[in-house]
């Protein structure tokens, strides 16, 4: 009962505030990753933590989501639930956003993005093997996450 609680609080503050930053407002690579390594989080249950890393991992525009948190029992995950798109769900890669959030929140299993009853949904083991390494490693070494950071903006 309190994770829902704790979804329910979380997607009001979300809603109210909005969270998200812009491709053309992303900060250089060093400062991006540096800013990544500081926000990380041992628990998918530290709500600011965690809306802050959705925030900074890039799935789109302040007030553009809103975020859910599963907390109840493992495997945890998070939502991130889009209300509008500058182009179609399909065509949009969401897996560079989900494996930060997979690699710098410990215990998080699984990130799901959905819109317009559609969904994607990265895996921390899937994210593994996209990677071929741990993804978890991302918030474990920071120069795995600088190079991984780096890897996405060219």
């Amino acid at each position: 009962m309190g994770g829902r609680v704790a979804a329910v609080a979380l997607l009001v503050a979300v809603a109210l505030t909005g969270c998200g930053t812009s491709p053309s407002t992303q900060p250089d690579t060093s400062d991006r990753a540096d800013s990544l390594w500081s926000a990380r989080s041992p628990y998918v249950g530290d709500g600011s933590k965690v809306v802050a890393l959705v925030s900074q991992a890039g799935f789109g525009p302040a007030g553009s989501y809103t975020v859910e948190l599963q907390t109840d029992r493992a495997p945890y995950g998070v939502t991130v639930r889009l209300h509008h798109l500058d182009k179609p769900f399909r065509s949009t890669d969401f897996s560079a956003p989900a494996t930060v959030l997979l690699g710098l929140v410990t215990n998080l299993d699984r990130v799901t993005v959905a819109a317009g009853g559609q969904t994607y949904a990265l895996t921390a083991a899937g994210a593994t093997t996209s990677l071929g390494y741990d993804v978890k490693s991302l918030g474990q070494h920071r120069d795995k996450l600088v190079a991984y950071v780096r890897g996405q903006q060219d």
